[in-house]
C-alpha cells in the first residue's frame, strides 16, 4: 500500500481489507472529489512518528538552552518550566498500553 491513494467511497467499501493492509507498505492517502483529505497510518507507525517528534523537540530545546547559557542568560526553576509546558501542551489521548517516555526539560 506504499503511497496508495484511495477515494472515501472506496474506503467505505473496502474498510476491513484496508485496515488489514495498514502497516505493510506505508500510509494510505484518502482523497475526496480528487483532492487529498486524510492519511491513514498503522498505529505503530503513528506512535513511532510521535516519539521522533518528541525527541526532536527535546533536542531543539537542549540547543536553545545551550545558547542561552552561552549568552549568559539566567535560568528558571524547573517547576516553572514544567508548569508552563503543561499549560501549553495539547491534551493527548494515548491508547492503553502505549509507551510514553518521560522527559525532563530544564529550559523553555
Amino acid at each position: 500500500m506504499a503511497n496508495e491513494f484511495m477515494t472515501v467511497a472506496r474506503l467505505r467499501a473496502e474498510m476491513a481489507d484496508v485496515l488489514a493492509r495498514l502497516g505493510k507498505g506505508g500510509p494510505l492517502y484518502l482523497t475526496q472529489r480528487g483532492k487529498p483529505r486524510a492519511v491513514l497510518l498503522d498505529v505503530d507507525e503513528y506512535q513511532a512518528l510521535l516519539e521522533q517528534l518528541e525527541y526532536l523537540d527535546d533536542s531543539l530545546e537542549a540547543l536553545v538552552a545551550k545558547e542561552r547559557r552561552q549568552a549568559g542568560e539566567g535560568t528558571r526553576p524547573l517547576a516553572d518550566v514544567i508548569n508552563r509546558r503543561r499549560r501549553a501542551a495539547p491534551t493527548k489521548t494515548l491508547q492503553r498500553g502505549a509507551k510514553r517516555h518521560a522527559h525532563v526539560r530544564v529550559s523553555s
